[in-house]
């Protein structure tokens, strides 16, 4: 009986055993495929469309100088400076924003260069500072683009009824904006910034491209003043605007990094589905802001890689007051205290966290409850859902945090290290070889790509497709050295090429030489640990038998 037919044996046996046992997991129907890395295109683009996003990429990546127009005052001179983790991701770096607020109400300070302050200039005599009179300054951390596109794509009817049908306790409401494109336009929901100020890619890239690089473009063409001096910006600025324009493709800047932006995929969730703690999640309230669903829209507007897909954000994106753990900055409609409902996936590589950045360092769990517990602030909407969670049990807490630890969360990547290596792979094997029942809360879904309750060939076959390294295939029999060594193939010296493709290279050189023989004699005679190097048969002794396979194989290389 082959591997092959001994996996799927054990699969059957598990799926027969749940089933007696009145136990269901959350198969996924149809084939199944890898889900994009973090900051990976969406699945689906046609080749034109990989090499617009490719394209797109280039440009958010960047740097621009003084001579195509960067500043004169400005936060960053390339948008991957910020979105950063991965690029399009969130990131660690903060503006500030400032205003004064009085009794009767908040005022921005549009005329001293507010609400946001541009902290670099092109000339030290241009730099723009808080005005003295301001009272309120809050920083901001970079939100994430991942999955911008989805999000996007969101039929603004979905978000309103949100806000027209708000769970009881909830009172989010929709920040309806224009878009820059078109002023003329009706007021749309926002759904882009902390305060959802912004409702499309286009519009969201030209404001940045002007607010936080300061180059002017053909949506927003007017320059930031230093503070409001329109002469100190005439002494500075020495490049005409606009300072974005068409490049030999047709395309503006602005053009490119939204193409990016929209087809950048949507973080991934492992497992994708069924996770205890996410039903916790639902029962403590958090789901009435944190929405988990949308299926986005199928208008030919959008891409076809766009269109129709059943989407996970997390997100109402709606405003909801968050008391005293706000920011105090009023935006357009958006109240102080307001926040846009953060969306929830791909929280897992966030550090730092809240608006703010001031939940930073530790372990993800030390940050999300250090999150969930701002959410319990005075005059908080989020209260109850705060206060819900830290009722529960210490082992209900810890499901709905394993379960937040699923957003974002790279399959396979077991060592959380961002890539998919060997080390993983010794971590699939260890949960190939325990075999048993696999479920959602366990530590091997991260394999269990199919969820099926095993990680099996099946899965295997996954990895190799999202491997971030070679994969040899030693003996040339079509299948690769780490699949034969799954499948039991001895790999004594740890190097990952099957004992049978190098038999006596006992240092791991890809030689068989006298190095070799010299690592056998010195432990001869002797009982070893198993995986010595010496012990080429495993045995546990170093003896002739290890000998004679160094003597018959003595000057061979190593495929």
């Amino acid at each position: 009986m082959t591997g092959r037919q001994l996996t799927v044996g054990r699969s059957l046996m598990v799926l027969a055993g749940l089933a007696a046992a009145g136990i269901s997991l959350p198969a996924l129907a149809g084939s199944v495929a890898p889900q994009p890395k973090a900051g990976d295109p969406l699945d689906g683009l046609t080749s034109m469309e990989l090499s617009a996003f490719e394209a797109g990429r280039v440009q958010f990546e960047r740097t621009f100088t003084d001579a195509e127009g960067l500043g004169p005052i400005f936060n960053q001179n390339s948008c991957a400076s910020c979105h950063n983790n991965p690029v399009g991701g969130s990131g660690s770096i903060f503006v500030t924003r400032f205003g004064l607020s009085e009794k009767g109400g908040f005022d921005p300070l549009d005329a001293f260069g507010g609400s946001l302050l541009q902290a670099n200039a092109i000339d030290e005599g241009c730099l723009e500072v808080v005005p003295m009179f301001a009272n309120v300054t809050s920083p901001r951390i970079t939100s994430s683009v991942l999955g911008a596109g989805l999000v996007e794509a969101i039929e603004d009817a979905d978000i309103l009824f949100k806000a027209n049908n708000p769970p009881a306790g909830v009172s989010g409401r929709a920040h309806m904006v224009p878009t820059l494109e078109d002023n003329m336009a009706p007021l749309r929901p926002g759904r882009f910034g902390w305060k959802a100020q912004l409702t499309t890619l286009l519009s969201f890239s030209g404001d940045a491209t002007l607010m936080e690089m300061g180059i002017t473009n053909r949506l927003v063409g007017t320059e930031n003043a230093p503070n409001g001096d329109a002469g100190l910006l005439a002494t500075c600025d020495m490049v005409a605007d606009p300072e974005d324009g068409p490049d030999g493709m047709g395309l503006d800047f602005i053009d490119h990094v939204t193409t990016f932006q929209q087809f950048l995929a949507a973080p991934p969730q492992t497992p994708r589905s069924g996770m205890s703690g996410e039903t916790i999640f639902n029962a403590i309230g958090c789901v009435d802001c944190h929405t988990a669903s949308y299926t986005t829209s199928t208008s030919t507007n959008f891409a076809p890689a766009v269109r129709g897909k059943t989407i996970h954000p997390y997100s109402d994106f709606l405003l909801h007051d968050m008391g005293l753990a706000g920011d105090f900055i009023a935006q357009g409609d958006a109240f102080e205290t307001e926040i846009k409902t953060t969306p929830l996936w791909g929280v897992n590589r966030r550090d730092p966290m809240w608006h703010d950045g001031r939940i930073a360092g530790g372990t993800f769990e030390s940050r999300m409850n250090e999150a969930i517990d701002l959410h319990r602030a005075v005059a908080s909407e989020a209260a109850a859902s705060g206060n819900a969670f830290f009722a529960l049990s210490p082992t209900d807490q810890a499901k709905v945090i394993a379960f937040l630890g699923s957003l974002g969360q790279d399959e396979f990547d077991a060592d959380g290290d961002h890539d998919r290596d060997t080390d993983d792979f010794l971590d699939f094997k260890s949960c190939y070889d325990m075999g048993g029942v696999i479920s959602p809360d366990d530590a091997c879904a991260i394999h269990d790509i199919d969820q099926d309750g095993d990680a099996d060939l099946d899965d295997f076959t996954l990895f190799e497709q999202v491997f971030e390294g070679l994969l040899p295939d030693c003996d040339n029999d079509g299948q690769s050295d780490l699949r034969e060594i799954l499948l039991g193939a001895a790999d004594l010296n740890g190097d990952f090429i099957p004992d049978f493709c190098c038999a006596g290279n006992a240092n791991g050189d890809m030689t068989v030489d006298v190095d070799d023989l010299n690592v056998v004699l010195s432990s001869f005679g002797m009982s070893v640990p198993q995986g010595s190097a010496s012990d080429l048969n495993g045995d546990g002794f170093c003896d002739v038998d290890d000998l004679n396979i160094i003597l018959s194989n003595f000057g061979n290389a190593c495929p």
